[in-house]
């Protein structure tokens, strides 16, 4: 079966459309100015509107707040075809869309989401979600930034880390403690704090290996003031509902692993039919075929088991054990794709000059982000031995 076969084995008419709709707008819009976003360490804000504009940014939230009301699968459409070009924007987006705004669609009031998600879903506004500390990542459940009351608000003090977005976000989602002890997965509390609030500060961004094109930073809040109206959902249930979000989130992962593998194995398999040593084209040498096997396998395989599991969690399924498995599997393969481009490029690979450099420099992030591929490997093992309990 051809690659465009099986995609179209995966998606309906509308979502084919969206795919060569995003694809164009990646491939005009976003390409030429790749290289500024890596030198300027963050995509435009005119980006994100023509993004809005596009309607590529809320495609699966609901219409009545400027999204698409589609299958939460137009997400991983638009997100495959985004990192296939930059998967700096695309982790962005990731932290705009999944991250902020889902979380908004999902427990915000009307007032929350006509003030915080409509502009977001337009473009105007940048969002972002602060999880992470120094002695935390995964073990989100420690977290030590706290909210406690003082009259009718709340005062929040705490720092975060690796917090995505925060050099440019409006708005910024944080995870304190209310009440309990450590580890507990009850007194976790999320507030939506705004940029210019009186003790909110972000650090400068990181120097990372990879993913350039996203800011990074940490956020730091030292008696930050906000009201009960910038509480989402109910207080004491952040963590239920940070828990409850991972699986979205490392399925949606999926999407921007397999848009850089493809990426690479583009680049590979080209080169590999004009690349001329020995006399003949080096994609006749078996060693180099075994890379673009392994590469279109990968792909395939994963590309298969992210949309299986999006119409899944579209029915309500649970996919906690198959959500790391796509994870651990998907981002490993990623990474092993890039490995092996660079490889089938030679000299040319290792330059920045070619975009398969960065392309190995960004596949890396999904081996740590939204989870390591330890921690996969300890929640699949966990789900496995439960059948055997």
């Amino acid at each position: 079966m051809s690659v465009l076969k099986q995609i179209e084995s995966l998606l309906n008419e509308e979502e084919l459309a969206l795919q060569d709709a995003v694809r164009r707008f990646m491939l005009q819009e976003v390409e030429p100015m790749s290289a500024d976003m890596e030198r300027n360490g963050q995509p435009s804000r005119e980006l994100f509107r023509k993004l809005g504009e596009m309607g590529f940014l809320g495609s699966f939230l609901p219409e009545e707040y400027g999204g698409g009301g589609a299958s939460i699968a137009t997400r991983a459409i638009i997100s495959e075809e985004t990192a296939r070009v930059n998967a700096g924007l695309d982790i962005s987006l990731f932290a705009d869309i999944i991250l902020f705004a889902r979380a908004l669609a999902t427990y915000g009031t009307h007032d929350q989401k006509m003030k915080y998600l409509v502009p977001v879903l337009r473009g105007d506004c940048i969002g972002s979600m602060a999880i992470t500390e120094t002695k935390g990542g995964s073990n989100a459940l420690g977290a030590r930034t706290t909210a406690r009351r003082a009259g009718e608000d709340y005062v929040i003090n705490g720092t975060k880390t690796f917090i995505t977005n925060a050099p440019i976000a409006d708005f910024i989602l944080v995870l304190t403690r209310t009440s309990g002890e450590e580890r507990e997965v009850d007194g976790g509390t999320w507030f939506i704090v705004e940029r210019g609030t009186p003790g909110l500060a972000t650090g400068k961004p990181f120097d990372k290996l990879g993913m350039k094109s996203s800011p990074t930073a940490e956020v730091f809040l030292a008696d930050v003031r906000v009201g009960p109206e910038q509480v989402l959902g109910e207080v004491g249930q952040g963590f239920h509902y940070m828990l409850r979000a991972l699986d979205v989130e490392r399925v949606l992962e999926g999407a921007s692993t397999v848009g850089i593998a493809q990426a690479c194995l583009d680049a590979a398999g080209k080169y590999a039919l004009e690349r001329e040593v020995f006399g003949k084209r080096i994609a006749q040498y078996q060693l180099i075929q075994e890379k673009i096997a392994a590469m279109e396998s990968g792909i395939e395989m994963s590309r298969t088991m992210l949309y299986r599991l999006l119409r899944a969690v579209d029915r309500g399924e649970k996919v906690t054990r198959e959500a790391a498995i796509l994870k651990l599997y998907s981002s490993q393969m990623a990474v092993q794709a890039a490995s092996d481009a660079v490889q089938i490029l030679g000299g040319y690979g290792y330059v920045e000059e070619n975009k398969v450099a960065r392309f190995y420099r960004d596949a890396k992030h999904h081996e740590i982000g939204a989870g390591t591929s330890e921690i996969m490997k300890v929640i699949i093992s966990r789900e496995a031995l439960r059948r055997y309990a």
